[in-house]
This record gives structure tokens, C-alpha cells and sequence, in this order.
């Protein structure tokens, strides 16, 4: 895809910074742990580290696309300040000791685990339903979105109806997940240890790669690759020969491993720019081979990667704050929001690929819709 991005508004002497048009935006006061939006795409759901869940609707009573304007005789699109105030976020109270698991529910809303072992189901408008009170710890948790919960106890993974909580399958593992993830297609969940990854289709046998790690497991998007994080870099598994790739020598270890399929290929955070490869020659043997140059070095480290859902572009926020996109293998950016000091910590796309959720170690929560008419 051949596309330019450019800022598709007037000088900022004349009109607010980009970030101010498009954004609404909280305080939260407590550091946003991660970002969910509901099967529906219609809620996204903030977890905050002191246990608490903030909503807030996607849609927009003032949104940016209502506000653009195209100027007959130029061509040249502005976007007015927004006229309607910004509605406050619903509040649950804290459902864990500290940040909670969050997935999207196959019913309704969102789903929430704490450590403790229990989970709750939390509809759109912040109502909190009990679906277990289990005091036995849990360690991770995943869902398909269609019904269906992964949940990792200790040396045990177990595939449960969400709906009632009926236990279907059972997988036994030496010592606890630290992180699950469904495949695309729902028929295979993968289970990931401090020393392996377990690949599973529940009612079947699994099998077992020598590739652990503790954060940042996923699938891409067609369900032919695994990656996750490990000290220092990511593995990336291509699942039809098991052969593997191991990406090192990161600043830091990779807090998002992430995949583009418009891209075709996968993204970490940890450096000191967008580290990315082209899975077309994926880097088996060589680090340099397939490697994308996206965006610009500096000098702050990149803290979360989100590419885009259908376009070759990529999000990512780094460690002062700063949020910005840039297409894939190219070096512009289009600089979104300017460095705070407080590090990105959550960023996620809508599954159309129209706003752009943000959450940030002090607290602060962003949703920014995004015209089209920004990536020419």
C-alpha cells in the first residue's frame, strides 16, 4: 500500500495541536496497565493498576469526523476545536490487588480476573457481575470473544464456557502460564511457561516448543506465526515447521510484540525506534535480513507498538509519552501527542482502524479518532 502520511490541518498557529482536535482524554489517577475494546467495538475498557476498570464509549457525540471540513477551492481539510464537553468515564471499584486481567467477553462487555482467582463479568455500563468467587490464584487469562475463557492456575491451564463457567478441557504444565493466547480461528490456544510455549487444541494432544517467556504472546493475524518477549528481545515461531527466529540485543525487553498483516510483518517495542521485520525473508539466521526501518532513531525508547488493522502504518508510544505514526519501512512520522514524561503504557486500534486508544504511567487515558483523509 502506497500511502503518505500527512497532517491534514493548518499550521498549529492557527487551530490546536493535532492531538487536542481529535482527542478526548482523562485523568484517571492511577497508571492505565492495559486497553481492551469489547467484541461489540462499541466500549473500550482502561485497567488501572489499583484494580479499577474505567469505560468509555467509542462513539462521540463531537467527533472529529463531524468536525472536518474540506475547502472547495483548495482542497485543504481543517477540523474545528471541539464545541461538546468530553463526558466523564464510568468507574468500577477496584475488582484486584493491583492492575486486573482484562479480555473482551463473548457476551456482553468485558471480562476481569484478579489474582486471587476471581472473575467478573463487566457490562458497558459498568455493571459488575460475579462469575466466580475461587480463591485459587490465577496467572493469566485469555479469550476467543465468542464464549469461551483460557484460564492458567498454577501447573494447569483450563478451557471454560463463559457462560456458567463449565470447565471443557484441561491442560497440565510444568509450573504456571505467565501468558495465553488464542489463535485466530479460535481451535488452538497457546500456553506459555518460563521455559516453553505450549501450542493446544483442546480434546487433543499438545505440543511443546522450547521458547518461554513471561509477556506479549501472540499469534498474527493469519494464525501462521507465534511470537513473544524474552530478556532482551522476542522469538517469533512460524508454526507450519517450527522453525524459529530469536530477535535480540533490545535496550529493553519488549513490552508489545505485535503483528502487521497489511505489513506482513511483526514489530517490538524496546529500542530506540520501531524495530520491525518483513516476515517475506523472515531473520532465521541473520538479525539483518527482512529488517524494516520505521520511523526515526532518538534517544528515548519506544514503550508499545500498534500497527494499524488494515493499513501499513504503525502507532507507537514511547517511554516520555510521545505517540506517533509512521508508515511501515518509511522514516517520516506524523507526531500525534507530545512527550509528558510519563511513559505510554497502553495502545491499541479499533478493529476498523479509527481511533486510537492510549494509556499512560501517570494516569492519563486518550481515545483519538482519526479522519482518513490523515493518510493520504
Amino acid at each position: 500500500m502506497n500511502q503518505t502520511l500527512a497532517p491534514a490541518a493548518p499550521p498549529p498557529s492557527v487551530q490546536p495541536a493535532l492531538f487536542d482536535v481529535l482527542a478526548r482524554s482523562w485523568q484517571l489517577d492511577a497508571p492505565v496497565s492495559s486497553i481492551v475494546l469489547d467484541r461489540a467495538g462499541k466500549t473500550t475498557a482502561f485497567a488501572l493498576a489499583d484494580g479499577r476498570i474505567a469505560l468509555m464509549p467509542l462513539q462521540d457525540p463531537d467527533s472529529a469526523l463531524g468536525r472536518m471540513r474540506v475547502e472547495a477551492d483548495s482542497g485543504r481539510s481543517t477540523i474545528r476545536p471541539r464545541e461538546k464537553p468530553v463526558a466523564p468515564p464510568i468507574l468500577t471499584e477496584p475488582l484486584a490487588e493491583g492492575a486486573a486481567f482484562l479480555v473482551p467477553s463473548g457476551v456482553l462487555g468485558f471480562v476481569t480476573g484478579s489474582r486471587d482467582g476471581r472473575l467478573n463479568r463487566i457490562t458497558p455500563r459498568g455493571q459488575v457481575i460475579a462469575l466466580t468467587r475461587k480463591t485459587e490464584p490465577l496467572s493469566a487469562l485469555a479469550s476467543d470473544g465468542q464464549g469461551r475463557l483460557a484460564i492458567a492456575r498454577d501447573g494447569q491451564t483450563s478451557l471454560h464456557a463463559e457462560e456458567g463457567m463449565e470447565r471443557l478441557f484441561g491442560l497440565l504444565t510444568p509450573g504456571s502460564a505467565h501468558a495465553l493466547a488464542f489463535a485466530p480461528d479460535g481451535q488452538s490456544v497457546a500456553v506459555m511457561t518460563d521455559h516453553a510455549v505450549f501450542l493446544w487444541q483442546p480434546g487433543h494432544r499438545s505440543s511443546r516448543h522450547p521458547l518461554g517467556g513471561r509477556q506479549a504472546l501472540t499469534f498474527s493475524p493469519d494464525g501462521n506465526w507465534l511470537a513473544a518477549a524474552q530478556d532482551q528481545g522476542f522469538w517469533l515461531l512460524r508454526l507450519s515447521d517450527g522453525r524459529t527466529a530469536r530477535l535480540g540485543r533490545f535496550r529493553a525487553t519488549p513490552a508489545t510484540v505485535a503483528f502487521s498483516g497489511a505489513a506482513n510483518a511483526v514489530f517490538a517495542s524496546g529500542a530506540f525506534r520501531v524495530a520491525g521485520w518483513s516476515l517475506a525473508t523472515p531473520p532465521f539466521d541473520d538479525e539483518a535480513t527482512g529488517a524494516l526501518r520505521t520511523g526515526r532513531p532518538g534517544l528515548v525508547l519506544v514503550e508499545r507498538v500498534a500497527p494499524h488493522p488494515a493499513r501499513d502504518l504503525i502507532a507507537f508510544g514511547m517511554a516520555d509519552g510521545a505517540v506517533s505514526i509512521a508508515q511501515v519501512g518509511q522514516a517520516d512520522e506524523m507526531a500525534l501527542r507530545h512527550a509528558d514524561g510519563a511513559a505510554i503504557t497502553a495502545l491499541v486500534w479499533s478493529a476498523d482502524g479509527t481511533h486510537l486508544a492510549i494509556g499512560t504511567a501517570q494516569g492519563d487515558a486518550a481515545l483519538v479518532t482519526l479522519p482518513p483523509q490523515l493518510f493520504k
